[in-house]
């Protein structure tokens, strides 16, 4: 789906782009991105199913036309006498509409009510899955940028190894075994800046309509999203949930339905009105037309009707407890990931780069092995690894809560 925003973006961000040199990175902030989302095709779709479904209540409104009939002819008299045209008229005005117009633009207003609420839902799946591409590839920058300063203080370490092996202070053994260090790292870091590059490529499809667009993804990853309460997320997707919305739509319609095909049992009826000039006469009057339900009361499309009904109630509130189960994996999801980059931020980060900067000072005095740097070092890897991981996961999750709650920033 990610390919159908790239020709309604491109209007958006293209300006953008050409403001700076072709070579220059595009920024691009959250808040860019929703702007964008708004010109997304499915989304004009969507619009255009609401303008379609308002055109229904229309036709449900709107009054049916009367009938006029003319008949023309030649009239011969029985008598032999002379011949001449005959011609007659009847104005018909159906009525049998009116017991069932009221249920009609129920049925086409819920119809309404029902295209808002997919559109509203599709919008906050569009949303959800931006906003997994756009933290991926912040994650993505971070990770590279982090990679990078190990690089350089594997290098710096790489130095301090080497004059301590001309002073004759370490085995030449060290100066490998640290060279190999610095190549492991810069393998990832290789890796890394590929998987940015795919991160940055994809995003400016859907930014300018072209990978070639380095996009830059302009946020702060180490500010936590807050944790929306399991008891108020609940509540707010009880309230506001366009899935809900859409199960009452539905409901609603059937519900009409069921009104329309009850009505139909009432005697259908229609006034007429004519006039004729004939040979030997000229007459006018009017008549009524009444459709007697004498055989067929409706009994069949009213138990279908019913049915459907009964069945629309228990989608419903099958719908509802599936949106709250998803609220309470949702937010326990989101919860985890906060707390899980909170206890990696506040605990294990901190430890582990002080304990490989002490090592590597003690390293320098000759009072540890290299053994016992790269080691801690890897420690360090690990533990920067791990909480860019949680902070990027923290984003994800919580922005799938705020979806489900409808967090207008999500």
């Amino acid at each position: 789906m990610r390919g159908h925003l790239m020709g309604a973006l491109v209007a958006l961000v293209v300006p953008l782009a050409h403001a700076a040199p072709a070579a220059e990175p595009v920024s691009a902030t959250w808040e860019d991105i929703v702007r964008l989302v708004e010109q997304h095709p499915r989304l004009s779709a969507g619009r255009a199913q609401v303008d379609a479904a308002r055109g229904a209540v229309d036709a449900a409104c709107s009054v049916p036309n009367p009938v006029l009939e003319g008949t023309i002819g030649e009239g011969f008299a029985r008598n032999g006498g002379p011949s001449r045209a005959e011609w007659g008229l009847a104005l018909t005005v159906p009525l049998g509409w009116v017991a069932g117009r009221g249920y009609r633009i129920d049925a086409a207003e819920a119809g309404v009510d029902a295209a808002r609420a997919e559109s509203e839902g599709l919008r906050r799946d569009v949303l959800v899955q931006l906003r997994t591409l756009y933290w991926s590839l912040v994650y993505e920058q971070a990770r590279v940028a982090s990679l990078e300063a190990l690089v350089a203080q594997t290098s710096a370490l790489a130095q301090t190894v080497a004059r301590r092996v001309e002073k004759g202070e370490a085995r030449p053994v060290e100066a490998t075994r640290v060279e190999i260090e610095r190549e492991k790292v810069a393998g990832e870091l290789d890796a890394a800046r590929t998987a940015l590059g795919a991160r940055q490529a994809e995003l400016a499809l859907w930014v300018s309509g072209t990978p070639s667009t380095t996009v830059v993804a302009v946020a702060d990853l180490d500010a936590l999203p807050n944790v929306v309460e399991r008891d108020a997320a609940l509540e707010r997707v009880r309230r506001n949930h366009p899935a809900l919305a859409l199960a009452r739509a539905r409901t609603r319609a059937v519900q009409a339905e069921v009104g329309v095909e009850e009505r139909a049992r009432v005697p259908s009826f229609a006034l007429t009105g004519y006039t004729s000039d004939q040979l030997d006469a000229r007459a006018f009057g009017v008549g009524v037309a009444l459709d007697l339900p004498l055989w067929n009361w409706n009994r069949g499309r009213i138990a279908g009707a019913e049915a459907s009904l009964a069945a629309a109630l228990r989608q419903a509130e099958a719908t509802r407890l599936e949106l709250e189960a998803s609220v309470v994996d949702a937010q326990a999801a989101c919860q985890a990931s906060v707390e899980t980059a909170t206890r990696v931020r506040d605990g294990v980060l901190p430890r582990s780069e002080t304990a490989a900067a002490t090592l590597e000072k003690t390293y320098q005095l000759g009072e540890a092995s290299l053994l016992e740097v790269i080691d801690a070092r890897r420690t360090l890897l690990d533990a920067r690894r791990s909480y860019l991981g949680s902070l990027a996961q923290a984003q994800i999750d919580c922005s799938r809560l705020g979806a489900l709650v409808g967090e207008e920033s999500t």
